[in-house]
């Protein structure tokens, strides 16, 4: 005798209802399906991408002392801008054009000038600027600056880096052959003293920007005998008003300056900048003498201000520094380990300073009428 088993209750209403009901969050579903995505691939690279330093920690020690002006040849002086953006990456198509970059810092009587674009090496095939670029995306602006740099590379990090993350990039940066620079270490506090201490690879710090200055910075980092060299830049992402309405700009260009509140800026152009010596304008002489630490960081106090002069240092074979210079500066400081102030020179153009016995390092800061000067660092060497 056969049984009828009746089967499971199935309630068609229902599952037709849920499926709707399911439909509807397929959006929110997908989403979480990146985001699981991004995080896991987030976390990836985290882990992989890493690079640990040993660093110094301990004062310049050795009985030669390093003066980078030692072999500073000729009168003159060469000003040379390594922070400016270009249209040239997709998502800045409203910002000013390489050429009109580089006639305009020609203009304020620039030798050279890096286009350093967001994530690439814009114009390659320009022979007549130094190349460059500026690596980071993230919104707490935690930037690297690559001077010389010959190829770029992707942004592995877009939402978190850790200090062994960043120590990879600035070591592929070298690899490169770029130098290496920390720029705009105030903006949103990126780069703190403290996570600078703890990074390596990284040659300069943008120590006078517009987001920022600070020289002090540079005493915490040589005061544990790392010899970081400082930085100026206008970090130009547009020029003043005046520049703008020179130039040949299409219509769509204007508007969206205009939308976007870029019209009217006073802007921060033509006014930090590094000096380097007579000659050294090229790409490759102005590489090797920023990896040698030959070169000046200037401030300019106003627009349209006479351009400081920068002095000659020499250091005797009795320790003695000396400084002299066409300009008269109203103060000369000779700056020591922790930021320590050994001697003040007013109103002079020459000043001399003896290296002593606990002195590991000497850096000097001129302050003239239109702008201020920052040396890069006499050190102590075995």
């Amino acid at each position: 005798m056969l049984f009828n088993v009746s089967g499971p209750i199935v309630d068609t209403d229902r599952q037709t209802a849920l499926r709707p009901s399911l439909w509807k969050y397929r959006y929110v579903l997908v989403f979480l399906s990146l985001l699981g995505i991004l995080c896991f691939y987030q976390l990836a690279v985290v882990i992989l991408l890493r690079k640990s330093i040993n660093l110094s920690t301990s004062p310049f020690q050795g009985t030669n002392l390093v003066n980078p002006y030692q072999n500073w040849n000729g009168e003159g002086q060469e000003k040379i801008s390594l922070h400016a953006h270009s249209d040239e990456v997709w998502f800045t198509p409203e910002r000013h054009t390489v050429a009109e970059i580089q006639s305009e810092y020609k203009r304020e009587g620039f030798s050279n000038i890096a286009i350093t674009d967001y994530g690439q090496i814009s114009e390659t095939e320009n022979p007549n600027y130094i190349r460059g670029l500026e690596w980071g995306q993230n919104l707490k602006k935690r930037h690297l600056l690559a001077i010389g740099i010959k190829k770029s590379f992707y942004d592995y990090f877009p939402v978190y880096a850790t200090r062994e993350n960043l120590n990879w990039v600035m070591d592929r940066m070298k690899k490169l052959g770029g130098y290496v620079i920390i720029p705009h270490p105030k903006l949103f506090d990126s780069f703190s003293r403290e996570e600078m201490n703890s990074l390596g690879g990284f040659q300069a710090v943008e120590v006078y920007s517009p987001f920022g200055d600070d020289p002090k910075i540079l005493d915490t980092l040589l005061s544990q005998g790392r010899n970081v060299h400082c930085m100026a830049s206008d970090d130009l992402h547009y020029f003043p008003e005046t520049s703008i309405k020179s130039f040949n700009q299409p219509f769509w260009k204007d508007m969206i300056q205009t939308l976007g509140n870029q019209r009217g800026r006073k802007g921060e152009s033509f006014l930090r900048y590094i000096v380097t010596a007579e000659g050294v304008k090229d790409q490759n002489s102005v590489l090797s003498s920023l990896e040698s630490g030959s070169f000046y960081c200037v401030k300019k106090f106003f627009s349209g201000a006479e351009d400081p002069k920068v002095p000659k240092i020499q250091v005797t074979k009795n320790h003695s520094i000396q400084l002299n210079s066409k300009e008269r500066y109203l103060e000369i400081r000779f700056i020591g380990q922790k930021g320590e102030v050994l001697q003040i020179d007013p109103d002079t153009n020459h000043a001399e300073y003896v290296f002593k016995e606990n002195d590991s390092y000497v850096r000097l800061e001129m302050i003239g009428l239109t702008g201020s000067i920052l040396s890069n660092a006499i050190y102590r060497n075995n």
